[in-house]
């Protein structure tokens, strides 16, 4: 091939990278700046998080419930 129809081509393939590149950015900004106005909506409501779950109380080990 002619170098400078290599050369076309390889900066054809350039931009097109450059530009999904840029675009898979702004996706992933977007998901994530929606991500964080989801979870700052919730920090203030209790049991909106992903905490740990609360644990049943501890039973004398003599309790007939216990075994």
């Amino acid at each position: 091939m002619h170098p400078v129809i290599t050369q076309a081509i390889a900066a054809e393939r350039t931009r097109e990278f450059r530009a999904y590149a840029a675009a898979a950015d702004r996706g992933r900004q977007f998901r994530r700046s929606r991500r964080s106005r989801r979870m700052g909506l919730a920090a203030g409501v209790p049991g909106t998080g992903h905490g740990q779950a609360a644990r049943p109380a501890a039973r004398p080990l003599r309790d007939p419930r216990a075994a």
